[in-house]
């Protein structure tokens, strides 16, 4: 494996697993602080979508699959005061009820079969704790086991504090700038992973995208908020990633995007995107660039090249037919939408690659 391996700080307003109503009315729309309080009263009345896993509950699992959780809820998401190459993650092993064990980075790394794969779940805003964390890594976790080659992997839930905090804008553009903090937090995984030569998949939903791209970018030797890991950039990881309706910007990953550096540790990128979706529709009223739309409305646009300069493979799917207007996670895993099965598919292609198929 090789080992050759703008300040722009992130903003934008989402709600993770809210329901938001498509009928936000176009006066609105045409003014920024009216459009957050109409969404923020939605969000209010709405029911949070989560997932149906709790503690004591079966969750059907692969005997052979190890699942773990990587907590950064304790530690500086201020990316001026983030310990971005030594971060103080909270490990610990999960049972397939969601139940934990103390444990350590240094367990998880050492432990682990050689070859073996992990997977990375990020979540998106709103998560407020490390059992709504859980609850949803499992979700997706069970959503995509049906589709899975027979292969035991690593399946990690990384929980970020994503609690809500104030009203919707303030939360939203607070919990923007976090991802930078954990994008680069990510990053030093990855460097780990780097080392221990162990083949990677990042998935990620809406605010959780943005700090798989963001940590793949800092990988790479970019900087995040003006931070950057010490040490040597690493380039050229076959990693694969699944974003589902991803909330970042759709030019980000292009030659110029803050994440420009993301394609350079990326083999394959798998994208779920909603054209409907009412809270992305929204994106560049943070900003008030009227045109930026995020790449999880969009669908694909324009990608840097990978290290070897080739084309970056992208498998994309527009599931507004089937989601409509709504921001919800485990929508995209139903029928026929099935990110389960997408995701699956990427995992799977990966293992094929790592036999030389």
């Amino acid at each position: 494996m090789p080992t050759d391996f703008k300040n722009f700080r992130n903003s934008f307003f989402l709600i993770c697993g809210v329901v938001v109503a498509a009928s936000v009315s176009v006066a609105a729309e045409s003014n920024g602080e009216d459009v957050f309080a109409d969404i923020g009263s939605t969000h209010s009345a709405s029911v949070h979508a989560r997932s149906t896993v709790h503690a004591g509950s079966t969750v059907p699992a692969s005997s052979a699959d190890r699942l773990w959780l990587f907590n950064t809820r304790h530690i500086s998401s201020d990316v001026c005061c983030a310990d971005v190459d030594s971060p103080h993650f909270d490990v610990r092993a999960l049972d397939v009820c969601g139940n934990t064990a103390a444990s350590s980075m240094d367990e998880y790394l050492l432990t682990r079969p050689e070859g073996r794969r992990t997977v990375i779940y990020v979540h998106g805003n709103r998560i407020e704790n490390n059992c709504d964390a859980i609850d949803r890594g499992l979700a997706v976790y069970r959503k995509i086991l049906p589709f899975r080659d027979p292969v035991p992997l690593d399946w990690v839930v990384y929980s970020w504090p994503s609690e809500q905090v104030g009203i919707l804008a303030k939360d939203a553009r607070l919990k923007a700038e976090r991802t930078d903090a954990q994008g680069l937090y990510l990053a030093s995984v990855l460097r780990k992973h780097a080392e221990f030569a162990t083949p990677t998949t990042l998935l990620g939903y809406s605010f959780g995208g943005r700090i798989v791209t963001g940590s793949l970018h800092a990988l790479a030797g970019g900087s995040l908020g003006g931070r950057s890991l010490s040490g040597p950039p690493v380039m050229g990881m076959p990693i694969e990633a699944g974003l589902v309706a991803p909330a970042i910007a759709s030019n980000w990953m292009n030659q110029n995007g803050y994440h420009q550096l993301a394609t350079k540790n990326l083999q394959q990128l798998t994208l779920f995107y909603n054209q409907r979706d009412a809270v992305l529709k929204r994106y560049w009223l943070i900003d008030r660039v009227r045109g930026q739309l995020a790449l999880g409305y969009s669908g694909p646009r324009s990608f840097a090249p990978r290290f070897d300069g080739s084309k970056l493979e992208v498998v994309s799917k527009d599931c507004a037919p089937f989601v409509g207007s709504q921001h919800v996670e485990l929508d995209y895993y139903q029928a026929p939408c099935r990110a389960g099965r997408g995701m699956a598919e990427l995992i799977n292609a990966d293992e094929l690659s790592l036999l030389g198929m």
